[in-house]
């Protein structure tokens, strides 16, 4: 379909940030991009970025996916500016910001205690939305990485991650591995949860300058991460092109959702101060098939307004860019949420005429880390972008065809070369 893909050796490149990608040997690498002294396949490439970033096992597991603390202050700030008002609703149960904070908080310092802290993975097990985001903010709290393990095959996402820890409900059935319920608590809907781990002891929290908090989200077959920064999602907090929400207001989306919109949804009405409205005894994921967060996904979200009327708006995304990139106003044209970018490229990465077809690239603020101890994975999706401003930035190959049509839009098309 592209240059990209007939090319066998690839030139390793970085930027200011230390972000590491492949370009084409032969091409000058776009502005804010050099050259390293490394060439050779996609696959000799994400080895040698393994040993840089010490993405693989061996060395510090969660290096390379360094965050934006930020997340956890913004969400403590919008609760500490209202702290009786309603944070989240899911059937009869209503939490006010400060009961659920107080329970983040309590479990935060239970998994302190068994181990968790900045550098560890900790896995969360569960069907229970309201359950899995208390249980994923209070990992988040501890300084951790929450690996988000659900859908229909939590236990292979388990095991790909292997974590430090593994927090499911009590009595529910425990991925082989980690054998020894390390600490033990009552979770905001007053169902017990536990934290297993792999021996009785307790981990020592790795010392000295160690990423913040990030959030693994799953792909189709639950063995495939994407690493969601803090940054990348306390840019939810601000005009990030969804509609304005804050004290008063409810978030909700449909009953049918995934669990990545639903963390998407979850994190704008926390930031927000607005009250998270979960539909009841709904699982996440449940309705969706396992190939729907592999590809490009159509969802919406609704915004009751304090003041009594509603917004609602259908979002076009992948979850490597956070399940948003553009809004659907009606018929097939997409148009790109602000700070979003979008290219239709050629085989050789050049923009096509308005009209034509190509392959569509997407970029900005949303963009993921990359793929969970997947370097070849991450640097064949994840490119330097030849068209960006800022200079050094990446763009996201999505593998989708698409029309560029005259003005501010595109359409995506099949079965045409």
């Amino acid at each position: 379909m592209s240059g990209w893909r007939e090319s066998r050796y690839f030139q390793l490149v970085v930027s200011q940030a230390r972000d590491f990608a492949v370009w084409p040997i032969g091409r000058r690498p776009p502005a804010g991009w050099r050259a390293m002294p490394f060439a050779g396949t996609i696959q000799a490439c994400g080895r040698q970025v393994a040993e840089l970033t010490g993405v693989a096992r061996a060395g510090d597991p969660t290096r390379s996916l360094a965050t934006d603390v930020s997340l956890v202050g913004l969400l403590r700030k919008a609760a500490g500016e209202q702290p009786d008002a309603p944070a989240l609703c899911v059937g009869d149960l209503r939490l006010s910001y400060r009961r659920l904070w107080e329970s983040i908080d309590d479990v935060a310092d239970r998994l302190v205690a068994a181990g968790a802290g900045p550098g560890r993975r900790v896995a969360v097990v569960g069907e229970r939305a309201e359950d899995l985001v208390a249980a994923a903010l209070a990992v988040l709290a501890a300084g951790a990485s929450c690996v988000l393990c659900v859908g229909s095959r939590p236990d292979a996402a388990v095991r790909e991650a292997q974590p430090e820890l593994v927090l499911t409900p009590a009595g529910a059935a425990t991925p082989g591995g980690w054998p020894v319920v390390r600490q033990r608590w009552r979770s905001v809907t007053g169902a017990f949860w536990q934290a297993n781990g792999r021996t009785e002891e307790s981990l020592a929290v790795p010392a000295g300058d160690e990423p913040g908090p990030s959030l693994v989200v799953p792909l189709a077959d639950g063995a495939v991460g994407v690493v969601w920064r803090g940054s990348q999602l306390s840019w939810l907090a601000g005009a990030c092109g969804l509609p304005p929400s804050g004290h008063g207001d409810r978030v909700s989306v449909p009953a049918s959702t995934g669990p990545l919109v639903g963390v998407v949804a979850a994190t704008r009405a926390l930031l927000t101060g607005a009250e998270l409205l979960l539909p009841a005894g709904q699982a996440p994921g449940a309705g969706a098939r396992d190939d729907e967060t592999a590809g490009p996904a159509r969802w919406s979200l609704r915004i009751d307004r304090n003041a009594g009327r509603a917004d609602e708006m259908e979002l076009f995304g992948f979850a490597e860019t956070s399940m948003m990139a553009a809004v659907v106003p009606g018929g097939e044209v997409l148009t790109p949420l602000p700070q979003h970018r979008w290219h239709v490229l050629d085989a050789g990465f050049g923009p096509v005429p308005a009209g034509e077809v190509g392959e569509l690239f997407l970029a900005g603020p949303m963009l993921a880390v990359g793929y969970l101890d997947r370097p070849e994975l991450t640097l064949a999706r994840f490119l330097p972008d030849p068209l960006g401003a800022p200079e050094g930035s990446r763009m996201f190959r999505t593998g989708c065809r698409a029309r560029c049509l005259p003005g501010h839009g595109f359409a995506l098309v099949e079965g045409e070369d």
